[in-house]
Formats: structure tokens, sequence, C-alpha cells
């Protein structure tokens, strides 16, 4: 790995700032024309001066955007709490530093109380922080005007308006340095520590944060309090510059601050912030104030061109951003020239698809920054057949499909149907063509019904533009029927099963007279009933003429349902050939360029003690109670079909679900895990079925996911031990044999594969005395399959006890010591691994019959 490419992406931030800095020098330089005497020492205090609390409650509202919340109600905070410290001071006499230092006190109580009240509300009951912050800004606006009477409360202590009036070393005003001690801190918080890291997890992905042993509700209140503690701040120096605490003061100034944090950087969608973005967007909102205050126009013009500065500002913030393909003179070139052919060949895409017959990607070429993600890539697919698209992941299987589907623009090659060649340039194309793509992840609008779904973009039209719901609803049952699916129309797809989602999709690509279907990953999250029922309808619509392209990485998929196979590896055409003529070794040896052994098999090893044992562990409506054990270098393997309480079982055991009776012991000790830092702290540890929602946080790098379940051991006292967990992330990278440029690189950018061995390494790093995976290798190619197993493999060696939850069969029965078969939440199978324990014997005790096996 490469630690000087880390470069890259601090340096990505850097251009943004530099970028906002000529934002406001561009900004100095028109007003300075404009507006007579902007350009002044003068105009530059009094910016700093109107604007510092602006910038104060603009810290903590940044933190409260991370963590992708808002606070509207700020504003108001500052409001109240100035009001009640200055009715204390006015009670206490109003002079004397004793006097300042209780009114000061008090604005930070109140403030405080303010922000724990949204925190509350956000996090312990889940109302919208919306809504919520919207409610505290009536409670908060009238409390004030209740309190003050609607009129100003005079403040005439010294000491207290020093922040606000004073300057120090000459001319420069107290307030800065008020606002530096308060940054410097802030910044430090949200990077050098672990409040700052949680944050950052927590707003990128609450769920893989609580996973991970994060207290996200507890978190979530604190953010929120330390957002009313800043409105406290700022209320000090908002009082102190009016002498006075104003029943409005504060009015819209929380609509400012959200400006500024976005124009700074920090996203709505939370995961990602700066505070120095912040500061300079609060600089920017400060100029566009004072210089057309300066200028002899309306306010209400001002206001008008404010809001377009700003929208500009935010635009070309982002527009320069934006990766660019760095490519050479040959390359552009060569890009120029398909760019031509493609515009000329726009006209030919008058195809009748009724007769189409053959699909044919030919010498396809795609280029990302610093990647040629596809490099000469060939496909043929023919009416009536199931050609299988194999490779490990990043290989380019995805970006192929995305670029016959219209997502992405080819650099390179052509496209023909029927020997014609054809222009797609986005979706629309794609479909015109009858190309349909199914993807692991549907494209269903869960609040829809099944008929809405299926003609979402291409409703059937009765007399002008009002829909005709009979015809669609029609047409719609005729679709589901040929599926035998049992189910109304009318249903909202987001009550439908898995399967029968999928179904759906499949309904919505023959509704859409699509000759050729994709289909990626279609196996991932159904059952064994649903993918049979797949299979029935693969071949169904195989007679009826359509081409199907099917993407797995289930290799007994492969010989079972498909015709043709292409197989591609490192973005570059290796292969096509019948599906007849190949044997699952020559595949593999394709796909990752060298054979490999029985990829499920590994070395058994003598178990130790009892490390973890389960009483009577039950949760009502989900599985009945049940009791097992597993001993140290033990892999006890978790079968049954999808919903039978496999999964159930392993998040009751980390704490994510709460369990209604039984007992848990790790080596003969009682445990009472009430959420997964509990079964952290124990030493157990879950890498979950599902990565992407539980297992990483996609803005986060790669050495900062590694360690988030380790925060509370890679610090002191909150402060982060930069270089142990860079040795942490280094060592395990390395270990893991992680495929990345850097350790800063995000970890979203990272092939599936290489995102499982991430969460692995988070988890490694821990030395747990138990870990549970859940399908450890659903949607990871066979080469990371192997890999993965070898680290399962690795870890017995060391003593490690394995809880193994697979709906792959070859898996569970290559990797287990032990099996216990789940039907409906019970347990009606467990089995020693034997050499003669077939699948059947599994499958049957999966069905519902109790089974059992013997020692040999």
């Amino acid at each position: 790995m490469d630690k000087s490419k880390s470069k890259i992406f601090q340096n990505q931030q850097i251009k943004r700032y530099l970028f906002l800095l000529a934002i406001i020098l561009i900004l100095i330089v028109v007003f300075s024309f404009l507006a007579p005497g902007f350009f002044s020492v003068r105009t530059f205090f009094n910016i700093i001066r109107q604007n510092t609390s602006l910038a104060i409650l603009s810290l903590g509202i940044t933190f409260i955007i991370m963590l992708a919340g808002t606070d509207l109600s700020s504003g108001a905070n500052i409001a109240l709490a100035g009001a009640c410290g200055a009715i204390v001071m006015q009670s206490l006499g109003g002079e004397g530093l004793g006097t300042a230092l209780c009114g000061f006190l008090v604005c930070i109580i109140v403030g405080i109380a303010a922000g724990s009240a949204n925190g509350l509300m956000v996090g312990g009951l889940g109302i919208s922080p919306f809504m919520a912050t919207l409610a505290m800004t009536s409670v908060s606006r009238g409390l004030t005007i209740y309190l003050t009477n609607s009129k100003r409360v005079v403040v005439r202590n010294d000491y207290f308006n020093w922040f606000g009036q004073k300057n120090i070393f000459g001319s420069f005003p107290a307030s800065l340095l008020y606002l530096a001690v308060l940054f410097v801190i802030m910044y430090l918080v949200l990077n050098k520590t672990t409040f700052g890291r949680k944050t950052f997890a927590v707003g990128g992905n609450a769920v893989t944060s609580r996973a991970s042993g994060i207290k996200v509700i507890k978190h979530t209140v604190i953010v929120y309090l330390l957002g009313g503690l800043f409105a406290g701040f700022a209320s000090v120096v908002t009082v102190g510059r009016a002498l006075s605490a104003q029943p409005l003061a504060g009015q819209n100034m929380e609509f400012d601050a959200i400006t500024a944090v976005v124009i700074g950087g920090t996203s709505l969608m939370g995961g990602t912030g700066s505070l120095v973005g912040t500061m300079l967007g609060v600089v920017i909102i400060g100029t566009i104030f004072t210089g057309l205050g300066m200028m002899p126009i309306s306010p209400y013009y001002s206001y008008v061109v404010k809001g377009l500065l700003i929208v500009v500002s935010v635009y070309m913030d982002q527009y320069s951003s934006k990766e660019r393909v760095k490519v050479s003179s040959k390359d552009k070139k060569a890009q120029k020239e398909a760019a031509a052919a493609e515009v000329h060949s726009r006209h030919k895409n008058d195809i009748n698809i009724e007769e189409a017959k053959e699909l044919e990607l030919r010498g396809i070429v795609k280029e990302f920054p610093g990647v040629k993600a596809l490099d000469g890539v060939n496909l043929k697919v023919k009416r009536g057949t199931v050609h299988a698209l194999m490779g490990e992941n990043g290989a380019g299987k995805s970006t192929l499909i995305k670029i016959l589907s219209g997502v992405y623009k080819k650099d390179g090659g052509e496209i023909y149907i029927d020997g014609k060649p054809v222009s797609i340039h986005s979706p629309m194309d794609s479909q015109k063509l009858g190309i349909s793509v199914i993807y692991q992840e549907f494209a269903l609008v869960p609040e829809l019904s099944i008929t809405q779904n299926i003609f979402l973009g291409k409703e059937m039209k009765g007399t002008g533009p009002i829909v005709n719901r009979k015809d669609m609803e029609k047409k719609a049952r005729e679709l589901i029927g040929r599926f035998n699916l049992n189910i109304s129309e009318n249903k909202k797809v987001g009550d439908c099963t898995v399967g029968q989602q999928q179904m759906i999709e499949i309904a919505k690509a023959i509704g859409s007279n699509s000759w050729v279907i994709v289909m990626d990953e279609p196996t991932s999250a159904i059952t064994e009933a649903e993918k049979e029922k797949l299979f029935e309808i693969i071949q169904e619509l195989k007679e009826q003429g359509m081409a199907i392209i099917y993407i797995s990485h289930r290799m007994s998929e492969i010989f079972e349902i498909a015709d043709e196979i292409t197989v591609l590896r490192d973005g570059k055409y290796v292969m096509s050939s019948p599906v007849s003529e190949v044997t699952e070794d020559m595949i593999i040896k394709s796909m990752v360029g060298r054979e490999l052994s029985d990829v499920f098999s590994r070395e058994k090893f003598e178990p130790g003690d009892v490390v973890l044992e389960v009483k009577d562990l039950y949760r009502k409506g989900v599985f009945e109670p049940i009791s097992f054990t597993v001993r140290k270098g033990e892999v006890l393997g978790f079968s049954g079909l999808m919903g039978a309480g496999r999964t159930e079982i392993a998040r009751c055991i980390f704490g994510l679900d709460k369990p209604d009776g039984g007992e848990i012991y790790l080596n003969g000790k009682k445990l009472d895990i009430r959420n997964p830092f509990d079964a952290i702290k124990s030493g157990i540890a879950y890498v979950s079925e599902d990565r992407r929602r539980e297992g990483i946080v996609p803005l986060l790098s790669i050495r900062e996911n590694m360690t988030l379940a380790s925060l509370p051991w890679v610090s002191k006292a909150t402060w982060i031990d930069g270089k142990q967990e860079t040795s942490i992330a280094e060592e395990y990278i390395d270990a893991l044999s992680i495929k990345t440029p850097s350790m800063d690189q995000k970890i979203g950018k990272l092939s599936g594969g290489n995102q499982q061995k991430v969460c692995l390494g988070k988890w490694l790093c821990r030395n747990p005395q138990i870990i549970i995976l859940d399908e450890p290798t659903r949607g990871i190619d066979v080469g990371a399959k192997a890999e993965i197993h070898k680290i399962i493999e690795n870890l017995c060696r060391n003593g490690i006890a394995v809880i193994m939850i697979s709906s792959e069969m070859p898996e569970v029965l290559g990797s287990s010591d032990k099996i216990i078969v789940l039907y409906e939440g019970r347990k009606t199978g467990e089995f020693d691994c034997v050499k003669d324990l077939t699948q059947d014997e599994i499958m049957i005790a999966a069905s519902g019959e109790s089974g059992s096996g013997e020692v040999a």
C-alpha cells in the first residue's frame, strides 16, 4: 500500500478551503467596487463583531447537521438564554464580576436545557429533527416573550458585556478571541477525539454505529445538548453587543447558520463536514450581508441577491469538488472519436425489438479517475438463452451492466443488435431497445401498489391526461398471474416478501416489452423455495424467446440454468463458452487467474474448552427456546431457510435485539448483555449479514471503519491515539490482503469482498473470544470466498470460537464442526460434521422434520 496516496484525500479538503477563500476574495473585490468604503479595516472588524454570534452558533449546528439532523430552534434558544441571564443579573443588582458570572452560567444552563429537550425528542422519542426543533422554536420564543413581557431587558454589567463590546490589542474585537478559543476546542473534539469520530459514524450510518458498540441514542442527545450549549455561548455575545436581552434576538439566525454550515461543506445527509469550512461559510455570509447593507439598494433586493449568491456558491463548490478523469492525449483522441461515432449513430436506434435476435457488446472501454474499469470487454447474448456473466468483485460486471442500462456512458467500443450499431445514452434509450435490468437492490417504490410500480413512468392513458387505472390493473393481474403469485395487484410493494418483489421486478421487465433481461445476484436474499420458483420463471422466459443475462457468485446455479458463460477478470474479457464445455475449476481459474482448492474446505482442529454456552434463549414469536455450546477452535454452523430464526438468535447474543428469556455464559460466567457494547466488552464479535446496513460507514475511511468498534481501547480520555490506530489498520490490511491504495480510502469505494475483509478486521483487532459470522461470503466472488474461509481456518487455529450462519449448503457443510438446523424458529436438527453427512439430511431438517447426527 502506497502511504503517500493518503495525502490525496487531505488535498481534496484543502481544495475545498481554497475554493471558499477564492469566493471570499471575489466578494471582497466586487463589493469594493460597488460599495464605497467597504474595503477598510473598520469594515473588516464590523464583519467580525456582527457575525461572532453566528459563527459560535454555527459550531454547534455543524455537529447536529453532521449527525443528519437540524436545529430550527437555535435562534429562539439564543433569545431565551440571553433573557434568562439578563433577568438573573437584574435581580442580583446588575453590577459586579460575581453577577456577570451568574448571568453567564444561567445563559449556558438554559442553552443546555433547550438543547437537551431537542435531543430527548429526536434521540429518545424518535421525533423528526425538523418537527422537534420547530416545536422547540415556539416554546423558546414564547417563554422569552413571557419572561421579558415583550420588552428588552437592559444589562448594565461591564464584565458581562465585555465579549460583545470591548476590544483587545487596540481595535481587535474581544469577541474574536472568545470565538477562537471555542473553535480550537471544538476542532480538536471533532478531529481528535472519540466523540468526533462517533459523530461522523452516527451521521454516516447509525445502524452500523450501534452494531459497533456506539450508544447512538445517548450520542444524539449529547450532540443536540452541544448545539444548545453553543446557543448559550452565542447569547452572551448577542446580549453584550446590544447591551440588553431582546425578545426577538436571534430571529432567523438558525437559517444563516445552516446556510453557512452547508456552504462550508457539511452534508445535510450527515456523515461528513468540517469546522474550518463552516467558519469560511460564516465569512461568506457575513461578507454578503455587510456588502449588501452598504449598497444603496432596498433590503428586499439584498435578500434576493444574497439567496442567489448562496445558490451559485454552493453549486460552484460542488462542481469544483468533482473528480475528473485524467487521460493521455491518445486516450482523449480515442474518446473524441468514440463520442463522434455515437453522435453519428443516434439515428440508427430504429431497431424492431420484436424481431431482434442477438445483442453484442464489442471492445467496451470505461475509465474512472485513475482506474480502467473495462478494457476491451466483449459479450454476445442470444434470444432463448441464459448467459451467465462471471467474475470476481471488481472484475467489471456491474460497470458493464450499467453501460448496457444507460447509467454509464462507454468511453470506447460498440454495441450491436443483430449486427446494427446502436447508441445507449440513458436508461430511456436502453428501455427503448428492449433491455431491462433487475438490480440486486430492487428499483421499487415501497409505498406504491404492485400495479403502480409495474407501470411507473409508462402509465396507460385513458381520455386526455387521466390514467386508465382499470386497464393497468387488468394487465398487472395478467403479469403477476404468470408467476402464480397469490396476491392482489393493489397490494403495497413494501408489504410483499423479497421473493414476491423479485417477481414484480420481472413483471415490470415483461410489461416493458423487454427481450433482454439482466438479473444481478437474483438469489442473494430469497429462500430456497423462492429460488426454485425463480428458476422455473427463467426457464419459461427462455422458452418464450427472451435473452437472460444472469450474474451470480453461486457456481451451482450457473450449471443449473445457464447455457453460455462469459468471464471477466480485472476489467478484461477472459473467455466465453457453452456451459456444457467447462468445469467449475476451469471457471474459477479464469476468474481468479489461478487454481483454487475446494473453496469451503478447511483444516479441522481438536476443539478446546467451552467458550459460549446458551441456555433456553428465546424471543416470543421469533424463535423458541434454544440451547447450545461453542468450544475454542470450533465452528458451529447454523443452517435453515431464510426467516428460520438464525440471524435473530445471533442478534440476541450480541445485544442488538432483546430476548424474552434465557441465559448466556462466556467461559462459565453469566453475562448481562443489554446492548452491543456489553457484548464487545465481553469478547463477542458479530459480522452482520448486511454489511451495507450494519457493517460499514461508507463515508469513513478504511482506517476509521477498522477501529470503529475499538474506540474506547485506542484512546485515552477520549483522545484517539493516531499511531495505534494507524498501526492496527496497517496490520489488518496486510494480514487480510485488503486491496486499497491507502488506508484513508473511503470504504464505500472498495469492492464487496474487500469491504467484508474490513468488517472482519474491525472485529479481529478486538481479539474476540467468539465471533459470529452471518452470511460471511454473501455477494462476494469465489476468490474472496476462499480468502474469507482461510481466515476462518486461522481463527480456529488460534482458538477462537466461531458461529457461522450460511444459506449455502456446501459452505456450512465444508466449514462447520457442528451444524444446528432451524425451521420457523425451532431447532429441528443438530449434526456432527462427518464425511457421510449429506445435504439431503440437512435439507430434511430445514424443511421441518427433526433429525440428529452422531459422531462417526
